[in-house]
């Protein structure tokens, strides 16, 4: 069984090679993933994700630790594994924090492609793990002519923002209003934006699971499309969802051309994560591994 640390899988992934086996996953009508099992326990958060398709079972065991940035270790930890369908034979164990950040920011990248969000210029709200590997991913596959970077933690975001060239915004007003495409990868349980501010622009809103809450009523209405990466999982978990304010329509319908989003003033995606994107980030770190061994 291959085992890859955060190092190896960060040095395996091929993003734009990553965002079309993403696509391929979620416009798959044989891939399938139940909705999570979850639990809260001493202040910390754990989950079991499991998914099937291509012949393959995936799973993610992963947990978020609000202490552990104080400790000097990673909020979200866990592992991502990979089994043969037909003979259980295990084949991959890899760091489930760096998978996670691959496959959410893919996911992301699909999405913005696919509502036009991909060009001007790049607005990222956090300077955490998601902002890290947004910016490391949309920096590499989408047609970006600048990249700005905000969030509350300034020798944070100043470090993120060196590393890929970007710059850093004094405010979230200014941000927003200077950005044509936003992604808000953040934990605030208040929403960062709104209409009229954020109208005309391609929203990413990547925080979750409830009580995050980044995007705005008023925006919401005003958009009445939301593509979700899992539409049963943006509307069973989402802080921002409530039903009849928008249409959800899920990224694997839009991608496979069988559904349309009619937007209206703006363009919103929103996730929460779905083992679907586990298992598209599992099967192409086997695959490459496997491709790249000597």
């Amino acid at each position: 069984m291959m085992r890859l640390g955060a190092g190896d899988v960060d040095s395996l992934v091929e993003p734009e090679e990553l965002v079309e086996d993403v696509a391929r996953i979620l416009s798959s009508s044989e891939a399938v993933a139940p909705l999570r099992a979850s639990m809260s326990y001493r202040g910390a958060w754990f989950a079991a994700m499991p998914a099937a398709g291509g012949g393959f079972f995936a799973v993610k065991l992963v947990g978020v630790y609000p202490g552990n940035p104080g400790r000097g270790l990673p909020l979200v930890r866990g592992l991502l594994l990979l089994f043969d369908a037909e003979t259980g034979e295990p084949l991959l164990e890899a760091d489930a924090g760096a998978a996670t950040g691959w496959r959410t920011a893919a996911a992301t990248a699909l999405a913005l492609r696919l509502m036009g969000g991909d060009r001007g210029v790049l607005g990222v709200v956090g300077a955490g793990v998601q902002a890290e590997y947004h910016l490391r991913v949309l920096s590499r596959v989408a047609r970006f002519n600048g990249f700005l970077v905000y969030s509350r933690r300034p020798w944070r975001t100043a470090a993120l923002a060196r590393r890929y060239g970007a710059d850093v915004v004094d405010s979230l007003p200014r941000l927003v209003r200077v950005s044509d495409t936003l992604v808000l990868a953040t934990t605030s349980t208040r929403p960062l934006v709104d209409a009229p501010e954020a109208l005309g622009k391609a929203v990413a809103s990547v925080g979750a699971p409830r009580p995050v809450r980044e995007l705005g009523r008023g925006l919401l209405v005003a958009a009445r499309c939301v593509v979700a990466d899992t539409v049963e999982g943006v509307a069973s978990e989402a802080g921002e969802y409530e039903p009849g304010l928008f249409e959800l329509v899920g990224l694997g319908d839009l991608a496979a051309g069988r559904r349309r989003c009619r937007w209206g003033g703006a363009r919103l995606y929103k996730s929460v994560g779905t083992a679907l994107l586990d298992l598209a980030i599992a099967l192409h770190l086997y695959r490459r591994a496997s491709r790249l061994a000597p």
